[in-house]
């Protein structure tokens, strides 16, 4: 019998409060400190003053906290469930509000405001943004519909590379060494032109040698951007990207073989290649006394490359992907019968453009099919918020989106269209600056991925409909004497239509069932400069079928619980000990919809580091450290309760970098 999950929900709240939380200042009292404006919000509010729990890491954090790529920050520092294929971070996977298969579709993930999300079932390579670059992350839990259309289901996380305002030049250069032939370099320069202009550039190169055999990876990156701004608050910039890499796909294996030796291989013949370039066009300027219109172009092509080759079978699929954007937005901060009141609205226009080559050979049986797809998007929004006293507001907003796809292939060409809308509403009560209490429905959508409409055939499934849901939201927040933030986010998703891969009858299908998912999301957070730092997240997630033939059951890939827990201790004012303690419960596998195969096992693991600063040498940090200090042997994830995808083992590290 299952319990309850709104009493669970309950429990869990009564022992740990939390949700968004300010950002930990290891170099003073938040208050001291001007605000963070969170760019993913599309308006130009503070974490406080959104409606949602928000999470802000500045780049002091993330450079403290000595992680050496995107997603071990996320993992570790904002606690964010991440799902890996191989032992190296080029495959892995963001999962947010209790989604299992597929879950990035379902989280948004932006640079600088720009789409890394991909119109086909790829996840976005997270390697493609060196961590060293990052100035700051903002993680939005919850639905962002209305403001952002697909892929935002779950959430958004905004990650901010663009340096370009900052007057003050700054270079920095780093370098690591690690396990299994690991090594990483990273060079940084940012400063003024005169008269208003900046620029910023970055370069970075990342290869391992892979806790599993073909489990390697090696990756370039060069960033630039420029950046115009005037005295009437008109700015222009442009910033441009580069982004090659190489890896293995190391595979699954049986529970026998991973256990015998979890790292070994039974596909080391199997490669990926990753490509991609574009640029990001960006302008704004003052209208009238409170109002403001931006705009963003954006252009970039991703190119891939698979090869599978097995005993029995060979398969090579190569695409190429454009996409072209253009985001023009029109926001005002005026006042309306005497009241403050805050709007925005905009439209999301994005044209996705692919060419995808598949061949191979099957029991020797040839086969090769090739198809173009082509999305056409074009989404408006509009979004207020009116305060009806000085510490209580109404946030109200609504889309409008449109897909319009085309695909061709050997049996000719077909087009269809899907017409979808959102809409969300919000009650905001600041009683004090730094606490606030919040309670936010919302309707909201996700469209099939390319190849969930067409498939390995070429065939279009054009009954593929988008997937739709209903979300209500509870949240608290309050900061205590100047060194404790807590707060609780209690909310529940209802989706209707949900995408997911039938292997009885070899396509995407959608789901005839509904599904509910409820929880708790919790964190802790506390800092004392010159003492240390202590940050706790927990998650409790209830995801099960609330109808149909799978009534009651899991959804698969989901933990019921996880908890990270990072400290920090200064052991002198130049040395410090950091640790960072993960927890996640068992799971089902993925694709056991019926709730019958081994489940996957709960697995802690535990990183230690030391980091020090010295004092007669300013901007240089050194940093030594271990992961999975006990060599804990797990799977984060697993599919059909036989095919293991094996985690990292121990894996030490040494880091070096200097800012002048």
């Amino acid at each position: 019998m299952r319990t309850n999950p709104l009493r669970a929900q309950a429990a869990c709240a009564a022992l740990v409060l939390t949700a968004p939380l300010h950002t930990l200042r290891a170099e003073g009292p938040a208050t001291n400190l001007p605000p963070i404006i969170v760019q993913a919000s599309r308006t130009g509010r503070t974490a406080e003053e959104l409606p949602a729990n928000v999470r802000v890491l500045t780049a002091a954090e993330i450079a403290r906290g000595g992680q050496q790529n995107l997603v071990d920050v996320l993992q570790k520092q904002a606690g964010v469930a991440v799902r890996n294929f191989s032992d190296n971070p080029t495959t892995a996977s963001v999962a947010l509000r209790g989604f299992g298969e597929n879950a990035h579709g379902r989280a948004l993930i932006l640079v600088n405001g720009e789409r890394l999300n991909n119109p086909d079932l790829a996840a976005p390579n997270l390697m493609r943004i060196p961590v060293h670059s990052v100035r700051r992350i903002e993680v939005i839990r919850g639905p962002q519909t209305v403001l952002y259309g697909d892929f935002a289901e779950a959430g958004v996380i905004n990650i901010i590379t663009d340096t370009s305002l900052e007057a003050k030049p700054l270079t920095t250069v780093s370098a690591s060494a690690g396990s299994y032939d690991s090594y990483a370099s990273h060079l940084s320069t940012a400063g003024a032109l005169g008269d208003g202009a900046t620029y910023a550039a970055s370069a970075d190169w990342n290869k391992t040698g892979g806790y599993r055999a073909n489990g390697d990876y090696e990756s370039w990156n060069i960033d630039a951007s420029v950046a115009q701004t005037w005295q009437g608050g008109q700015r222009a910039s442009l910033s441009t990207f580069y982004h090659d890499s190489e890896y293995g796909l190391p595979g699954a294996l049986s529970w026998q073989q991973f256990k015998r030796d979890p790292r070994q291989t039974l596909s080391p013949d199997d490669r990926a290649w990753f490509t991609t370039w574009g640029g990001n066009l960006a302008g704004g300027a003052p209208v009238g006394d409170n109002g403001r219109l931006d705009a963003n172009l954006t252009a970039s092509r991703r190119e891939t490359d698979f090869r599978y080759l097995g005993a029995t079978y060979s398969s090579y699929r190569s695409s190429a992907t454009d996409t072209f954007g253009l985001t023009p937005r029109y926001s005002n901060d005026g006042a309306v019968a005497g009241h403050e009141n805050q709007f925005v609205a905009g439209l999301d226009l994005r044209y996705d453009t692919s060419r995808i080559n598949s061949h191979g050979s099957s029991f020797g049986f040839p086969y090769a099919n090739a198809w173009d797809f082509d999305r056409t998007t074009l989404g408006g929004y509009a979004k207020d918020e009116f305060f009806l006293t000085e510490t209580l507001s109404l946030a109200l907003g609504g889309r409008l989106e449109r897909f319009s796809n085309r695909v061709t292939g050997a049996a000719g060409t077909t087009s269809y269209d899907d017409s979808e809308w959102a809409c969300d509403a919000a009650l905001l009560y600041r009683p004090t600056q730094a606490s606030k209490l919040f309670a936010r429905a919302a309707r909201t959508y996700h469209a099939p991925f390319i190849d969930e409409t067409v498939g390995w055939t070429g065939a279009p499934n054009t009954g593929l409909v988008p997937e739709r849901g209903l979300s209500l939201e509870l949240g608290a927040e309050v900061s205590l004497a100047d060194e404790w933030t807590l707060g609780t986010t209690l909310y529940q998703l209802d989706t209707h239509d949900e995408i997911y891969y039938d292997p009885t009858a070899f396509m995407n299908v959608n789901a005839p069932d509904a599904i509910r998912r409820q929880g708790v999301e919790a964190s802790l957070r506390w800092a004392r400069e010159g003492v240390g730092a202590l940050d706790v997240v927990y998650d409790f997630t209830d995801a099960a079928f609330s109808e149909g033939a799978f009534d009651g059951h899991d959804v698969p890939l989901v933990p019921s619980h996880s908890v990270t827990v990072n400290g920090e201790v200064s052991l002198t004012p130049d040395l410090a000990a950091l640790g960072t303690a993960r927890y996640v419960s068992s799971q089902r596998s993925g694709s056991d919809f019926a709730n019958t195969l081994d489940k996957l096992d709960a697995y802690g693991t535990l990183d230690l580091a030391l980091r020090y600063e010295p004092p007669f040498l300013k901007g240089l940090r050194l940093l030594a450290g271990a992961d999975n200090v006990f060599d804990r042997e797990y799977a984060a994830c697993s599919f059909y309760g036989s095919s293991y995808y094996p985690a990292s083992g121990r894996t030490w590290k040494l880091c070096a970098s200097y800012s002048f």
